[in-house]
């Protein structure tokens, strides 16, 4: 287990511009989006090492007695390994005896809200900030318990309050934009990091962090000029930074899939590109991007399919439904679902074989979704073990789901060969219509489902 000088790599006697310099180097290395363990141990090292008084407490710990350091030690231990509880019994056991070491509360009110108890997590940082109202680390603390506990505003004062003390802490200018964030006050959020980004420029500190969370608004606010040349800054600010290359590649392929499931299909292939051209022989990378470009790729194609009036609609609904379907693969209403879909087909078999044909050719992508499915149907020699296939589906979901079909199975005529037409068939009836990804949103805002509520 690394203590806080080894995390910071740098020596016991360390100064306090070499502690920020070291400070400022790991975070460009460990940014908090792709490395959000690495980035909390960085920064509990920095705001404990960068204040006198819990340095001095810190570096006193190891002349305390045997059993405080067993202890104090098998706290950090449980902390590391996401065991609170465990934790808050051996701290409880160090502050039996040593009740006024800050280093230790604080260690402490961590643990408590690992453990989902603000309320307590408070009360020691409340004590700790009135006990030192100048260590930053202690604020800043005490403004993330009070937003966890749903406190926003007592939050932001809070984390005004420690940028006073540190500017050069990212953390509080990400807790403070958060709490801005939660109230619903997108401006002031807005405000706060371009505020940061103002500092960082000035202190030539990274500042990408801060730029992943503008690119977040501008795709919440919708604002897609903004977005466009925020992406374009991060794209120069890389080629101009050869040390910053790395970082930059892996924000804009994460910022790809944020783009790719805001419906932003062009711009997530460009920014997955991007990412690919300033790390292009990163395996990571590439896998990532590949997987954007191709669900990319197929969304698009997708759009096109649903207003080409040349191919049945019945195809298009089919390969909507499995690009949303839901992740549980045994999930009976989505089987229920695909079933009907696909009974619309089987049932127009003679008369959309031709439409199957047309989307192989003119929409390859798509049509390998429900390859197996297409060929048969495209096959008019397995049309017969299509009907005999799905009147056992039938019979099995008319079973699992008495009240989703009026449908007697004396009605079907095994001997004819197959379905006698559509009226045999009450398909299940969903609580509220589906609606198309295409289609007005049913909540009324506007805009298209799939840029809505269907996100």
């Amino acid at each position: 287990m690394k203590n806080h000088y080894q995390t910071l790599q740098i020596p016991e006697k360390a100064t306090s511009a070499e502690i920020k310099k070291a400070y400022f180097k790991l975070v460009r290395e460990y940014p908090p989006d792709r490395y959000p363990d690495q980035f909390i141990k960085i920064r509990e090292a920095y705001e404990v090492l960068s204040n006198e008084q819990t340095r001095q407490e810190y570096d006193a710990i190891n002349s305390l007695p045997e059993v405080v350091r067993y202890y104090y030690q098998g706290g950090l231990q449980a902390m590391e390994e996401k065991d609170p509880e465990e934790a808050i019994h051996c701290l409880e056991e160090v502050l039996k005896m040593y009740p006024d070491y800050s280093v230790i509360n604080s260690l402490l009110g961590d643990a408590y809200l690992e453990n989902e108890n603000s309320g307590k997590a408070i009360r020691i940082f409340e004590k700790l900030v009135t006990r030192e109202p100048g260590n930053a680390g202690y604020v800043r603390r005490l403004a993330h318990s009070y937003s966890r506990r749903g406190w926003h505003h007592k939050a932001i004062e809070r984390y005004r309050e420690a940028l006073e003390l540190d500017e050069d802490n990212l953390s509080l200018w990400m807790g403070l934009f958060g709490s801005y964030y939660e109230t619903g006050d997108i401006n002031s959020a807005t405000e706060t990091l371009y505020e940061g980004l103002a500092v960082s420029n000035k202190k030539g500190w990274d500042n990408l962090p801060l730029y992943f969370q503008i690119i977040i608004i501008d795709l919440v606010t919708e604002d897609y000029e903004e977005l466009e040349r925020h992406l374009q800054e991060l794209k120069d600010n890389a080629l101009n930074d050869e040390n910053n290359k790395t970082n930059t590649a892996w924000f804009l392929a994460l910022i790809s899939n944020k783009l790719a499931s805001a419906g932003l299909h062009n711009k997530a292939i460009d920014a997955a590109e991007a990412a690919s051209t300033l790390l292009p022989d990163d395996p990571e990378i590439a896998s990532i991007t590949a997987k954007v470009s191709e669900q990319s790729t197929i969304s698009l194609k997708m759009d096109e399919l649903i207003d080409d009036p040349s191919i049945d609609n019945n195809l298009a609904r089919l390969l909507d439904f499995e690009l949303n379907r839901c992740e549980e693969t045994s999930c009976l209403d989505c089987q229920l679902e695909e079933f009907n879909l696909e009974m619309e087909i089987i049932m127009e078999i003679d008369s959309i074989r031709s439409d199957v044909a047309r989307l192989k050719k003119n929409y390859p992508e798509l049509y390998k979704i429900k390859a197996e499915f297409f060929d048969h149907v495209a096959n008019r020699k397995k049309e017969q073990y299509l009907f005999d296939t799905y009147l056992k589906k039938h019979k099995y979901f008319k079973k699992t789901f008495p009240e989703a079909y009026a449908f007697d199975e004396e009605e079907f005529d095994e001997e004819a060969g197959g379905f006698p037409d559509e009226s045999f068939l009450e398909p299940y009836t969903r609580s509220q219509p589906k609606v198309g990804r295409n289609e007005p949103c049913p909540c009324g805002s506007g805009k298209k489902y799939k840029k809505c509520c269907g996100k």
